[in-house]
């Protein structure tokens, strides 16, 4: 439920443009440890109550061509990227890189790490918008802030850092009502097939 911290952020940046870096590779494991996902089209609705989108970047990474996956994740994959793309968002990927964590090298961990070119892109995109929204738990783009850059931050707060915490910031348990994911609802078989008696 939304608390007076985030109307008073609301309220002092209501009506300005921005600019939406989404760090997926940093979110997506948060949403797995936190237990809700995040649906990204009411991410989108939500910001264009408040500002003028002047676009929504979507950073993510993806499975490398040579590497075996099911059909089904691949076709995950496919609609996810499309469900972004219809509302909106321009999606920028980059292969996953293998990182084993063990010394046999039998067990891994896929990994992308998008920093470098948020960054650059925050930096290099500052003439189309009024602030730069970060949405990101990463500490390393608070940095940003000793820039001429106008920035605002949105992530987690189970697992926010100080340095973020100091800036200002919106959670997304603060929002949770009007982006959360929601699952698909279950159709009781049984009762369909005794309606159709």
């Amino acid at each position: 439920m939304m608390n007076d911290k985030v109307r008073q952020v609301l309220e002092k940046t209501k009506g300005k443009k921005i600019g939406v870096f989404i760090d997926d590779a940093n979110i997506f494991h948060s949403q797995k440890e936190i237990g809700w996902k995040i649906n990204w089209a009411s991410f989108r609705s939500f910001l264009s109550k408040y500002y003028e989108i002047a676009f929504v970047n979507f950073y993510r990474g993806k499975y490398p061509i040579n590497f075996k996956i099911s059909q089904k994740i691949k076709n995950n994959h496919q609609k996810f990227v499309q469900i972004l793309q219809k509302n909106k968002f321009q999606v920028i990927e980059r292969d996953l890189k293998k990182i084993y964590i063990d010394k046999s090298q039998k067990k891994f961990i896929f990994k992308c790490d998008f920093d470098g070119e948020i960054g650059y892109d925050v930096a290099s995109l500052g003439s189309k918008y009024d602030i730069a929204v970060i949405v990101s738990g990463d500490s390393d783009f608070t940095f940003l802030k000793d820039k001429p850059i106008k920035i605002l931050f949105f992530c987690f707060d189970y697992k926010a850092p100080w340095e973020i915490r100091r800036l200002p910031h919106i959670f997304f348990e603060e929002i949770e009502t009007s982006i959360k994911k929601h699952p698909p609802k279950r159709v009781n078989i049984t009762k369909k097939l005794y309606n159709k008696l």
